[in-house]
């Protein structure tokens, strides 16, 4: 009865521990090498470990003119394209992978070069985890 016991109250520590809500994170973040005046783009992944779905509403950076969520994309005759994303959706217990090819946070006319070795800082807002500050590592393409 004992040993019953203590294996019941295993089972539910071990339930509580895993409904636990979770946290929402960015990981693997980096950027591209660029020049001055050009265009970049920093990718990572965001892993929404919580029970309710979240929204990326928007990016911020002082290193550009503009800082924009973007989505690159081909057509049916394999012609690339980008554009401009309002949101984007990270749905409970999802990844959301930044990368190149796909969803890419743009950085419009560069105020400085970006160099190997080199970092800065991202503001990514999301409608529920709020305003989160990440440091990106500028590394070679």
């Amino acid at each position: 009865m004992k040993r019953l016991l203590l294996v019941l109250l295993a089972v539910v520590s071990l339930t509580a521990c895993s409904t636990s809500s979770g946290t929402l994170t960015v990981n693997d973040a980096w950027a591209r090498t660029a020049s001055m005046g050009e265009n970049g783009a920093a990718y990572f992944i965001i892993e929404n470990g919580t029970k309710s779905d979240d929204m990326l509403l928007s990016a911020s950076s002082d290193i550009a003119e503009a800082t924009e969520i973007h989505m690159s994309m081909a057509d049916s005759n394999g012609v690339m394209s980008m554009n401009m994303q309002e949101m984007v959706e990270i749905p409970a217990k999802g990844t959301i992978e930044f990368k190149t090819g796909g969803l890419h946070v743009m950085f419009i006319n560069l105020n400085r070069d970006l160099k190997v070795g080199d970092s800065f800082s991202l503001i990514l807002n999301f409608k529920n985890a709020g305003s989160m500050t990440i440091e990106i590592p500028v590394r070679e393409y």
